[in-house]
């Protein structure tokens, strides 16, 4: 019985042991290839989603910048008022473009000489305000697009200055304030999943846009985010590079994949994030399948190395059996063992032992009787 059960732990363990090795294995290597290939297509698409918002963002600036551009072409009505003319092209302006809602011109000497708006009173006059100083005056004066920083027209709604020069050099300035609305839109357009979402931030790590507007109201700072901080430090024209921090932390301290564009004429950068627990949800699936294989596969095995340690066993006992019934005399006990393998010559050999056994003690009787005689 000992030697039996010994026999069976020896075949039974090591099958056992033999199938839950290479079953965690494969699966351990299924399991990283697929979180491998999950993270990057999630990564790629991310930031896919970030290029093209970036891209829209910038063309809606760069669109805004080219209908600023014909509002500086030559005057050439005779005997027209100059300011006359800039102040209608500024009212066709505002209505061609509807996120302009205040268009001014500013003189080479820096007065204020024309104002447009929709949302205040409109005027014109040699000098209604002096801006020598302003840096939509010195900036765009230089040849250069100025965009201004992002600020809230009585904390509501998002606006920025963007001033060109109106024409050559010394003819003054093309100044407007530009609703960023559209910005809005653009990502509350993004949807990653249920629970990712994308944000915009200027140069200096502020949230001007958000799908949370009271975020945005509250001029969230974010520069303590892992991933801004990692952006904010990448070299000019890295944005076209494969990113290596894709895991980060959000404001609320909780892991996101975060994919990221930068708008580089603006300075901003578009943010698309969405919670790990959600992104990482389809390897879930995989999990539960390895491990339903996992749990069929010890099953399986615990099962066949039952039947293959029983089937060892079996021929073992008889032999054993056999062996001791020789040894108690029985000489005539024959072994049946039909396993065409070496425990069947095993047994042959027995029996032929057994046979010349009984043939000698035969033989020995006779030399006996006819010694007595």
């Amino acid at each position: 019985m000992k030697q039996r059960r010994r026999l069976f732990y020896k075949y039974v363990v090591p099958i056992i042991g033999i199938v839950v090795v290479a079953l965690s294995a494969s699966g351990a290597i299924s399991i990283y290839f697929s979180y491998q290939e999950t993270r990057s297509a999630l990564v790629a698409l991310q930031r896919e989603k970030a290029i093209a918002a970036a891209a829209r963002i910038e063309n809606f600036v760069r669109e805004i910048e080219h209908q600023i551009g014909w509002t500086a072409l030559p005057q050439i009505a005779k005997g027209a008022n100059p300011l006359e003319l800039r102040r209608f092209d500024y009212t066709k302006l505002g209505r061609q473009v509807p996120a302009i809602t205040e268009s001014s011109y500013i003189a080479p000497d820096g007065c204020l000489q024309v104002l447009e708006s929709r949302l205040a009173m409109s005027r014109m006059g040699d000098c209604l305000e002096r801006l020598g100083d302003d840096p939509r005056v010195t900036v765009a004066s230089s040849g250069k697009t100025y965009f201004g920083p992002v600020y809230f027209r009585k904390e509501t709604e998002p606006y920025m200055a963007i001033s060109m020069r109106a024409g050559r050099e010394g003819a003054g300035v093309t100044a407007v304030e530009v609703n960023l609305k559209f910005i809005w839109e653009v990502v509350q357009q993004i949807r990653i999943g249920k629970k990712g979402h994308a944000y915009v931030v200027d140069r200096d790590g502020h949230l001007i846009a958000h799908p949370d507007i009271s975020l945005v109201l509250q001029k969230t700072d974010l520069s303590m985010l892992p991933q801004l901080k990692s952006a904010l430090a990448e070299p000019a024209g890295a944005g076209e590079l494969e990113q290596d921090t894709a895991t980060a932390r959000d404001r609320a301290g909780g892991q996101v994949l975060s994919a990221h564009a930068r708008i580089e004429r603006l300075g901003w950068i578009v943010f698309v994030e969405q919670p790990i627990e959600e992104a990482y949800a389809p390897l879930y699936a995989p999990l539960v399948r390895i491990g339903i294989l996992l749990l069929a596969g010890l099953v399986l095995s615990l099962l066949a190395s039952l039947a293959l340690a029983r089937t060892m066993v079996r021929p073992i006992n008889v032999l054993r059996e056999g062996a001791a019934a020789i040894a108690a005399g029985n000489l005539g006990q024959k072994i049946d063992v039909r396993t065409g393998d070496e425990l069947q010559d095993l047994a042959e050999q027995f029996n032929s032992m057994a046979a010349k056994l009984q043939e000698s003690y035969a033989g020995l009787e006779r030399k006996v009787e006819d010694r007595t005689a």
